[in-house]
């Protein structure tokens, strides 16, 4: 059993229904068990029996040795998955964005956008979907792994990436600005298998 930590916190951004529409989504995979805290300053103590930390939370700040002991604990091999606020949280700590390979600089409306996969060995047999979500833009690290991309204004724009940290896996899932957004099936699929390949799975 493979033991995984959920930190989230919200009632609007990211909404109370989301993140307990994404606990039931990630509970379904077998083998994992999951332990949530409301933010970064919560990490329990044993942190390093952790395989992966689920990342859905909108904060503002956070303290430096919480930034350090996630920083040193995913280069020492721990797996992240982030979604949606994930990238827009912490906006003034340049380490938390060379961790998780791209930094949030901005969205446009809310509206529908097709998501297209790339080939992948992470993400198999996944077919391309679409949502009506927020499609938040980055700056990104040199270095990410492109999945699922989108056009946005003439440029292809990632949707799904992964990066190494160190000796860490990092998996971005950019949408998930509501409820209705996790409730697509083939999405649902993204999260699971982002989540395993994290986890070294």
């Amino acid at each position: 059993m493979k033991k995984m930590l959920l930190v989230t916190q919200g009632l609007f951004h990211p909404s109370w229904w989301a993140r307990k529409l994404l606990r039931e989504i990630l509970e379904e995979l077998e083998g994992v068990s999951f332990h949530s805290v409301n933010s970064m300053e919560s990490l329990p103590q044993d942190l390093e029996s952790y395989a992966a930390m689920v990342v859905y939370v909108h904060h503002k700040t956070i303290s430096e040795n919480a930034l350090h002991r996630f920083a040193t604990w995913v280069k020492e091999g721990g797996g992240v998955l982030g979604i949606h606020t994930a990238t827009a949280s912490f906006k003034q700590q340049l380490l938390y964005f060379e961790i998780l390979g791209g930094r949030f600089i901005g969205h446009g409306p809310v509206e529908r956008f097709e998501v297209q996969p790339i080939a992948s060995t992470v993400f198999q047999d996944i077919p391309a979907f679409s949502v009506r979500d927020e499609l938040y833009i980055h700056e990104l690290q040199p270095g990410i792994t492109p999945h699922f991309v989108t056009q946005h204004r003439g440029q292809t724009v990632p949707v799904v990436w992964t990066y190494q940290y160190g000796a860490g896996r990092v998996c971005i899932a950019v949408p998930g600005h509501w409820a209705r957004t996790l409730k697509n099936k083939t999405y649902q699929k993204v999260l699971q298998q982002g989540l395993l390949w994290a986890s070294g799975r």
